[in-house]
């Protein structure tokens, strides 16, 4: 379900997907891969509009504050979390999240899952996102490099499954700098799009398209680009 997500196949399928293998594995006992699907249930039907919550997953599938986590799924929970909070622009949120969330060395250990990729993506865009609103927000950029540092390295090591991520987070930090070319940003921002496109990966292609017309905002101030990128 997690590669289904990732590659933007339909949400609906992906609800029902989610369903079914929940109710397997409460069949199962499987309660702590169950809480982690209903994660994934309650975002398609956050995403879908069939819930009066954006951020919060609170619905049909489950509610957040009534789930007893165990660290593997309050972990995974917050991978999930990080997803709704950018996709629904709650950069902020996400900041903070990623700052108070314990779950890092989960997602290390052995290399952690390979979700764990996306995770870092999330996390990342929503600590530059942060340092784009305020620039004086040096302990966003610290993390924002961070995260971005550790998926460059793992595309130098030959996964093709990161590329996209690191063209869209290397055209957040050119567009960081005061003394930036808006031609330089502008192919970095459109590079990260076509590649998360070509790759399947179409909600991260939207949201390369929303970020790179903040770009053409609030810096450029080119509101007819822009708009065609929203």
């Amino acid at each position: 379900v997690t590669m289904l997500f990732m590659t933007g196949k339909p949400l609906k399928m992906i609800e029902k997907k989610c369903q079914v293998s929940v109710s397997q594995m409460v069949e199962l006992k499987e309660e702590e891969h169950a809480v982690f699907m209903r994660c994934y249930w309650q975002l398609c039907h956050n995403l879908m509009g069939q819930s009066q919550n954006t951020v919060e997953l609170r619905g049909k599938a489950m509610d957040e504050k009534e789930v007893g986590f165990t660290s593997g799924s309050q972990a995974n929970f917050n991978i999930v979390k990080s997803i709704a909070h950018n996709l629904f622009g709650e950069y902020e949120l996400e900041a903070h999240h990623t700052i108070e969330t314990g779950c890092e060395n989960f997602l290390s250990g052995q290399g952690g899952p390979f979700c764990s990729i996306m995770f870092t993506f999330h996390r990342a865009l929503s600590m530059y996102a942060m340092v784009r609103k305020n620039r004086k927000a040096r302990k966003y950029l610290k993390q924002a490099k961070r995260l971005r540092k550790e998926l460059s390295l793992l595309l130098k090591k030959g996964n093709p499954n990161v590329a996209h991520y690191v063209s869209l987070l290397n055209a957040e930090h050119a567009a960081l700098k005061e003394k930036y070319q808006e031609e330089n940003v502008s192919k970095l921002y459109n590079g990260g799009i076509m590649a998360s496109k070509r790759g399947g990966f179409v909600m991260d292609a939207a949201l390369g398209h929303e970020r790179f017309a903040d770009f053409l905002l609030r810096d450029i101030g080119d509101i007819e680009e822009a708009e065609y990128h929203i």
